[in-house]
């Protein structure tokens, strides 16, 4: 059996075909044109919680799909940016900034972090989904790369908090305790004692190299296969791994995407 981490790169290295037949598939396909055509017409909060077609694309997008039912609560993160940015997991930010009707008034679901980029989120998000179906830990590998990447871009894997980052999202803290072989169940201890572990046994620069990032992939990947996956021979899964660039969208899909008409 193909381990983990020879699968994770697989679909990476083939990531052309893999997206392009995701964008076909057809509720994918209908969910994304009803997004693209309606979503530039929403002109304020309020409007934009009502549709719960845009709503769920949009929160399942930006990784806050299991958060999609707690509508009182996305309103704050989207009216108040101070209570948005002061969260510790930095989606809820990131997602009031490519919704930002606080600054863009009507006009915020016309840029293109509330058009083309949400879409690309929803098809990143769609891919890991449906990757993990077969293996968790592709899925898991897949949102390790891209949400660590995109903090990286962003330059808000804080130099000091960044721990806590990790311990805050659910995924990223499994990944960062998996490869490091700490017990899922110190996730109910005290949160500076988790802090204190992780950095005993990672530096940030795990995070922002792109080698070793890659290496810590790797490993998160082979662990996982120990422990979830035991009829895998994690040194042979590593063997049939090969390291080409980080997941994203393609040049090929992106292309495609600029065919999507947003709005009426």
């Amino acid at each position: 059996m193909i381990g983990t981490y020879a699968n994770y790169r697989n679909l990476v290295n083939n990531m052309t075909k893999t997206l392009n037949s995701l964008m076909k598939q057809p509720q994918v396909e209908r969910e994304t044109a009803y997004y693209a055509h309606n979503i530039m017409n929403v002109s304020s909060v309020d409007a934009f919680l009502k549709d719960d077609r845009l709503y769920s694309y949009a929160m399942h997008a930006w990784g806050l799909k299991d958060m999609t039912y707690a509508k009182g609560f996305m309103r704050k993160v989207l009216t108040d940016h101070e209570f948005a940015g002061g969260l510790i997991d930095k989606r809820y930010q990131a997602f009031a900034e490519a919704f930002n009707f606080v600054k863009h008034g009507s006009k915020a679901t016309q840029r293109d972090s509330a058009t083309r980029g949400t879409v690309n989120k929803y098809m990143q998000q769609t891919l890991e989904v449906q990757s993990g179906e077969s293996n968790g830990g592709i899925r898991l590998a897949l949102y390790f790369n891209r949400t660590v990447s995109e903090m990286v871009r962003a330059g808000s894997l804080s130099e000091k908090n960044w721990p806590y980052q990790m311990i805050s999202d659910k995924a990223l803290r499994e990944v960062v305790f998996t490869a490091l072989g700490i017990p899922e169940n110190i996730a109910a201890s005290d949160i500076e004692a988790q802090k204190k572990m992780i950095e005993s046994r990672m530096l940030r620069q795990d995070l922002t190299d792109l080698d070793r990032l890659e290496k810590f992939i790797a490993r998160f990947s082979a662990m996982y296969d120990v422990e979830k996956r035991p009829q895998v021979s994690p040194a042979l899964s590593l063997l049939q791994g090969s390291r080409v660039g980080v997941f994203g969208l393609s040049e090929d899909t992106l292309i495609a995407m600029q065919s999507l008409k947003f709005g009426a």
